[in-house]
């Protein structure tokens, strides 16, 4: 009787073998061996991550596109990179099946994908640009296979990772001596962002709620320094660049504490993000209320 492990990778081997089929495969195996942390994974590549942050390999760069009435999507340029990058990478949170699909229809096609942005992002843009326009990333779909491929071949690895440990299964059987390989850190595997892919997965797997309204000292301390690089371009009164310096001050204090206080912390937020929602036509502004959504929601 074949073993399930060998006929996940000959299928990863298998370019016409679907990677969503691959990883219903990789459902049983971890379910079976009884991983839960993977099962998590494989189902979010399932059926999408939702609100849920997506691996590396799920963050793409495209071309922000704006759809003009007369000429069709037409590209949007950034004087500044920082904020280029903050609406260019965007985040494919699609089940795997539906990317396949879409794949599938645009053999013959354009090539082009066309990731849509939030509601938030999308008003920030038509405020900047002051143009009430529908925007969009548009990608290549090679990018997007590359999304395929990052699945099949962590599969593959994973897969050949439990084999070099002794654990093969019989049929969808596992003996007891191989579930008990599969959580030894020797099988441990580590994919992109995702910490312990298998083996014996931590509590932490890489993955963090987007909606969470706790960032994380260092993504806020990051974001504070871009703030500053990027001060002088909101273009606004003496009056509010000395309220924000003040704000950035606070929270700068703040993200140094080993407890910060949460409602100074808001604070700052709050003294920020009404600056930034001050400097109308900046596309700063723009990039600045966009972060802030993204760490604080």
């Amino acid at each position: 009787m074949s073993s399930i492990v060998e006929e996940l990778q000959r299928g990863a081997l298998n370019r016409n073998t679907p990677v969503s089929d691959l990883l219903r495969m990789a459902k049983v195996i971890s379910v079976k061996l009884d991983l839960p942390d993977l099962a998590k994974w494989v189902d979010h590549e399932l059926n999408g991550y939702g609100t849920t942050e997506v691996p590396a390999y799920r963050v793409i760069k495209g071309q922000l596109k704006g759809k003009n009435p007369f000429h069709g999507w037409q590209p949007v340029f950034f004087d500044d990179e920082e904020i280029e990058k903050l609406f260019t990478s965007q985040p494919i949170g699609q089940p795997l099946a539906e990317i396949e699909y879409t794949l599938s229809r645009l053999a013959s096609g354009s090539g082009e994908m066309m990731i849509p942005l939030s509601g938030q992002a999308v008003t920030h843009l038509q405020n900047a640009t002051g143009m009430n326009l529908p925007f969009a990333v548009i990608i290549s779909s090679g990018i997007a296979w590359g999304v395929l491929d990052a699945v099949r071949t962590a599969l593959l690895d994973w897969s050949l990772k439990l084999e070099e440990a002794g654990i093969k299964g019989e049929g969808l059987s596992f003996s007891n001596e191989e579930r008990e390989k599969a959580h030894e850190g020797q099988t441990t595997y580590h994919i992109g962002s995702i910490s312990n892919f298998t083996g014996n997965l931590g509590a932490n797997s890489g993955t963090v709620n987007a909606t969470s309204q706790q960032a994380s000292a260092e993504d806020v301390l990051k974001l504070v320094e871009k703030i500053r690089a990027n001060e002088q371009a909101l273009n606004v009164s003496s009056a509010e660049t000395m309220r924000l310096k003040t704000a950035l001050d606070d929270l700068t204090f703040e993200m140094k504490q080993s407890a910060p206080n949460q409602s100074k912390v808001r604070q700052a937020v709050s003294s920020i993000r009404n600056v930034a929602e001050g400097a109308v036509g900046s596309l700063a502004a723009t990039g600045i209320l966009y972060e802030l959504a993204k760490l604080f929601s």
